[in-house]
């Protein structure tokens, strides 16, 4: 850890991603859109019509069979016998959003099923995540006889075996990396497993949970009748787990954000009332930024069933009543982000220096556990580094709390630093992990050697790809509407970036706000707005420069009643000085 200098002075590069040119021009002749758009298309490998049809209009024939999945039928069958006996089952959930929104789908299609069942979920401050003792104990005493966990349990081998000691089978269905060995279950249902043919290796806990509740369905001879109607609670899981936006998880997101303002969920409806979004068509960005983080918020500070009882209440009162709630705890949320934040990133700025600190591990006394994996998000989003956040506790036991830059998995960095840690667990772009305080220096260091030893300095650079290079000429409405329809956005999915290159000021650049940078840019011939979020830090350099390359996505902007197209810059590079 180097003891001088900053990372203030980063600057992001842009990566204009190859396309086949040939393959888009036909494209663009075929479907009758703009080259530009054919040529987006045709750089994400959609190259035919059918491939463009599929990915446009998703439909649940689509879906792969859930028996496809290695142990489904096994898991199907012991629900079936519960529910035919009348044994209690007990879903084992996860304090996230991915494990509410599993929760509470598979306990609503249970309930329609007739099944006796209820639910667990771990408190994220005294068990921390995944099944615990506690947890299995609760459920023994609840008189339960399946205990079903949902976006948990892969590496819960102890734990499963204390709850056949306590006369409980176990259904695991899980979406996180399995390690060494599998919980002796009657059923493990995870794409990741080594030998698992499901061809869709990517969905979210609660996609996984859909798949067992169609599974069940099928098994009892119902329709998609039995679950198509929760797909938005199924999109809100997926939607806030940030996995890639491609097969299955496309599908569930398109068709459950089409549900989402007429759902059968009263909470659902109560928590984006709450939020100002009633009449609204959502996008992913206002799913994954305005109603999910309510939810994590009572994980995060205290009791994360509030968030289950808000999606499973058929009670409008009581359900705007949860929705109150969680958006006060998420208002309570944000305030202890900012100050985390900022003392995370003067220690960063303080104590590193990009050049030999290629892994960030910060540690503090006085952070709160709940946050400390947001915080780590945006330590990331500054420094561009792998960067494990730790919240040091009265008992000498640190809890940390990690994310990962694109292209850098932080589960193989971790695992050469196994020796250090109490425990670890997670996947490529997100993990969390436990140590003993008096090692947390020694951890610093090995991790970043481990991360120096996998990746380069280079490879660390913040970048931003963009999709093609276009002239302000080929800006229009039409190729915004066929941007719009390639929503629901995500990883391998993400909102489109163009490129343009040789821009000068059309007005000087101002500064709007506290720190966002407004440009006024034009070819000659076309002037266009523009809004750099953000970068408020580089309006001289902006102003200076001769000419500038924005990398941007494209959107509307609504002043005053006038609705015009608008460059939302994601990188910026500037050219000479004037």
């Amino acid at each position: 850890m180097s003891q001088t200098g900053s990372f203030k002075a980063l600057r992001e590069k842009i990566i204009l991603r190859d396309v086949d040119k040939a393959a888009a021009q036909k494209l663009a002749d075929e479907l009758s859109i703009p080259l530009a758009a054919a040529s987006i298309l045709a750089g994400r490998r959609l190259t035919t019509y059918d491939q463009c049809k599929n990915f446009f209009r998703s439909k649940l024939d689509n879906f792969h069979d859930p028996f496809i999945f290695k142990d489904m039928e096994k898991a199907a069958a012991r629900v079936k016998q519960a529910i035919d006996n009348g044994e209690k089952i007990v879903i084992y959930g996860d304090y996230d959003v991915d494990g509410v929104t599993s929760t509470a789908l598979v306990i609503r299609v249970l309930k329609r099923l007739g099944c006796n069942c209820d639910y667990y979920l771990p408190n994220r401050l005294t068990e921390g995540y995944g099944m615990s003792e506690t947890g299995v104990r609760h459920a023994a005493e609840s008189g339960a006889a399946l205990i079903i966990t949902v976006d948990c349990g892969v590496t819960a081998c102890k734990e499963a075996e204390l709850a056949s000691s306590l006369g409980m089978d176990v259904i695991i269905t899980d979406h996180h990396e399995p390690k060494d060995g599998l919980p002796a279950a009657v059923a493990v249902i995870n794409p990741k497993l080594h030998d698992c043919p499901y061809p869709d290796k990517s969905l979210a806990g609660v996609g996984i949970a859909l798949k067992l509740c169609q599974a069940i369905g099928k098994f009892m001879g119902r329709g998609s009748d039995l679950w198509s109607d929760l797909l938005d609670l199924a999109a809100l899981g997926t939607a806030a787990d940030i996995v890639p936006m491609t097969g299955e998880s496309r599908i569930i997101t398109a068709l459950g954000f089409e549900l989402i303002q007429n759902s059968a969920v009263t909470g659902l409806k109560a928590l984006i009332e709450a939020q100002g979004l009633t009449g609204k068509r959502l996008s992913t960005s206002q799913v994954v930024f305005q109603l999910a983080p309510c939810i994590n918020a009572v994980g995060r500070l205290g009791d994360p069933g509030r968030g289950v009882e808000l999606l499973l209440t058929e009670d409008p009162a009581l359900a705007a009543v949860y929705a109150r709630e969680l958006k006060e705890a998420n208002l309570s949320r944000r305030a202890l982000d900012s100050l985390v934040a900022e003392e995370a990133f003067k220690w960063v700025e303080a104590n590193c220096t990009p050049e030999n600190d290629y892994g960030l591990v910060a540690a503090n006394s006085d952070w709160h556990v709940g946050v400390i994996g947001i915080v780590a998000s945006k330590v990331v989003e500054r420094f561009s580094r792998p960067s494990i956040l730790i919240s040091i506790g009265e008992d000498g036991l640190a809890k940390g709390s990690g994310r990962s830059v694109s292209g850098f998995h932080l589960l193989d960095a971790l695992n050469d630093c196994k020796d250090i840690l109490e425990s670890y667990g997670g996947h490529a772009a997100a993990a969390g992990l436990s140590l003993q305080a008096n090692r947390i220096d020694a951890f610093r260091e090995k991790f970043n050697a481990a991360v120096k030893s996998k990746t380069t300095i280079e490879n660390l650079a913040p970048r931003v790809t963009a999709d093609i290079e276009v002239s302000i000429d080929e800006l229009t409405p039409k190729l915004l509407r066929i941007i719009n329809q390639m929503e629901p956005f995500g990883p391998s999915n993400m909102r489109p970036v163009l490129l343009c290159r040789g821009l000068k000021h059309r007005y000087p650049p101002k500064i709007v706000g506290q720190k966002h940078l407004k440009l006024s840019l034009t070819n000659g011939s076309i002037v266009m707005d523009a809004i750099a979020f953000g970068m408020g830090g580089r309006f001289t350099e902006a102003r200076n420069a001769k000419s500038v390359n924005v990398a941007f996505a494209l959107e509307e902007n609504e002043w005053n009643g006038k609705v015009s197209l608008q460059m939302n810059v994601k990188g910026m590079e500037c050219a000479g000085e004037t």
